[in-house]
């Protein structure tokens, strides 16, 4: 239950509107509490003394309390909700920025679809939980209270009868709450699950039908939700056994009340259990057993909010609690101007306890210097890449840019200095243009004459420009889910286009050119290495004729630097290079 409590700290924001209506709703509890005095004063001197004007004046009171009541009810359901609405928007806000600061590596750890589902879903169940059952809890306890008080005063042995009944049921809630709390966490595990599997579906559509696996697919999500939905209904019969228990320890209340009390009325003498009544007080009484029998009832509601609210806050709670894998350096040094060089010292790395992904890597690479980097596929080229702008951090070694180790360099400056463009273009929702300039600073100060020029030249070097003129709106054309409406081509260029716009000191692009024909290619590859003249650039390909013009081409095989030199001079002395090169090429050119 503390991740619970610690989430409702979220109120605190809220504590004027929330305790507002807490207040509203003791009230609108008073009111209700009134009217059974009103009813026992109209049955026993209204009706029973025949007096009309006492009948009248009862039932005024009554549709008074009444209306007063309801009203008072409407205001704290209103405040309540503001203040349910106002800590969900809180905990969503810190579980994005949580997430948005989670490394490469904490991200590698979690799904998709379970991140989603500890963002809405389980915000949600703790908003309801606040909404109603936190609400109804204080409700119930308020009038439980409150009816026992008023019996304990008008009939001091019909009300001990009462308590006794009422003990055994808070204490079977407990022990219900103990037993269901873990069930309602496999729950949302399991939903997690099938979030997960139809998130995986919806991004890889194209690829489940290219395969014609929608029958497999199809088979694989009804064995999630078969899962789902069987431990859903365990969870669900012991809530449904749960309920008609407690309203029936409700009814045995009641039975004791119009029994013990009836004979008191009928005989008009005290019993061992319990002290003489009026008509008007029996009926006054068994209206106060009925509202303590409601909170009893009400519990069995409460024991499912509480279990669903606890079990989605511990989930919450763990994604608001876990630490990023990097971190930020206690005494940030600042990378020294105009120096973009990078140096990487005795560097392994391996993901996880898997191996190693590289090993004993020492490399200088110049400011300004464009190196190409070739490799077979799972040679760690990409790996090598992302430890540049710290996405990850090696196990051993350090990686260093201008003499200072990346560890030692706040993140966002780190970052600004780098641009890394991936293989997988990802691409935002919203226009071409705003994805080409979502890479610009906050405070860029651009005219918007200077903006457009400076976008349409990133688009002329990246060949954006020509597919980007022939859509419907141009610029503004907009661009879906994860780049849906662009071919592969066309949102390799957008991406490159994005990184030239950026302007960093240095640019690595990793196999970005992969969905380009040789032609366009070629063209990119020259128009970059004209604008960043002077800046450091690395290109990452499989493709010989996408490294060839590069100062220096660094060869890597099984996570080690197996090679660098000139083009010639590699097909000259290494042979991985050269295997490479023949199977791209019907002839070798020595």
């Amino acid at each position: 239950m503390r991740p619970l409590f610690r989430l409702l700290t979220y109120l605190g924001a809220y504590r004027r509107n929330l305790l507002l209506s807490i207040i509203f709703m003791l009230m609108a509890t008073g009111t209700t509490l009134v009217q059974p005095r009103l009813v026992e004063w109209v049955i026993d001197f209204g009706v029973g003394g025949r007096d009309g004007r006492i009948l009248w004046l009862g039932t005024l009171g009554l549709l008074g309390t009444a209306t007063v009541g309801g009203l008072l009810h409407l205001a704290s359901g209103i405040l309540v909700s503001y203040s349910g609405q106002g800590m969900s928007y809180g905990i969503r806000n810190d579980v994005f920025r949580s997430i948005l600061a989670f490394s490469f590596g904490n991200l590698d750890r979690h799904r998709t679809g379970e991140l989603i589902v500890r963002s809405t879903s389980d915000v949600n169940t703790v908003q309801m939980f606040v909404r109603m059952g936190f609400m109804l809890m204080l409700q119930s306890l308020a009038m439980l209270v409150g009816s026992l008080i008023l019996m304990f005063t008008m009939n001091p042995g019909l009300a001990r009868i009462m308590l006794m009944i009422f003990a055994v049921t808070i204490l079977l809630f407990f022990l219900l709450a103990a037993v269901i709390r873990p069930l309602i966490m496999r729950v949302r595990e399991r939903l997690d699950e099938m979030n997960n599997a139809l998130q995986e579906n919806l991004a890889g559509a194209k690829l489940v039908r290219a395969f014609a696996r929608q029958r497999h697919e199809s088979n694989r999500f009804e064995a999630r939700n078969r899962a789902y939905l069987e431990i859903a209904l365990r969870a669900g019969y012991i809530t449904a056994l749960a309920f008609p228990f407690l309203f029936f320890l409700g009814q045995l209340a009641l039975v004791a009340v119009t029994y013990y009390g009836g004979l008191t009325v009928i005989q008009q003498v005290d019993t061992p259990l319990t002290e003489r009544l009026t008509l008007g007080q029996l009926v006054a009484f068994n209206e106060y057993a009925m509202l303590a029998m409601w909170p009893i009832l009400a519990l069995g509601m409460t024991l499912q909010f509480m279990a669903r609210a606890a079990a989605s806050a511990t989930r919450i709670v763990e994604v608001l609690d876990e630490s990023p894998d990097i971190a930020e350096p206690p005494r940030p040094q600042a990378l020294a101007d105009g120096d973009s060089s990078i140096e990487f010292r005795d560097v392994s790395f391996s993901f996880g306890h898997g191996e190693p992904a590289l090993s004993d890597i020492n490399l200088r690479i110049a400011s300004g210097e464009v190196v190409g980097l070739i490799g077979r596929t799972g040679s760690g080229k990409s790996t090598l890449a992302a430890l540049i702008p710290r996405f990850y951090d090696p196990g051993k070694g350090a990686v260093l840019i201008g003499g200072v180790d990346v560890k030692q360099v706040k993140l966002a400056e780190l970052r600004q200095k780098i641009v890394l463009v991936l293989q997988e273009s990802v691409l935002l929702s919203g226009s071409i243009r705003d994805n080409i300039a979502y890479g610009l600073r906050a405070n860029n100060h651009d005219g918007q004459a200077a903006l457009d020029t400076r976008l349409g030249r990133a688009a002329a070097l990246a060949r954006a420009t020509e597919f980007i003129e022939a859509k419907s709106l141009g610029w503004n054309e907009p661009v879906g889910e994860r780049g849906a409406g662009l071919s592969g081509g066309q949102r390799q260029r957008v991406a490159i286009a994005r990184a030239i716009v950026r302007d960093p000191d240095i640019l690595i692009l990793d196999d970005v050119t992969s969905a380009l024909d040789a032609t366009t290619e070629r063209e990119v590859v020259a128009g970059l290495q004209r604008e960043m003249r002077g800046k450091t650039v690395i290109v990452i390909s499989q493709k010989i004729n996408t490294v060839r013009q590069a100062n220096r081409i660094l060869v890597m095989d099984d996570g080690r630097l197996v090679g660098a030199g000139t083009h010639d001079e590699l097909l000259a002395g290494n042979q991985i290079y050269r295997e490479i090169y023949q199977t791209q090429n019907t002839e070798l050119r020595l």
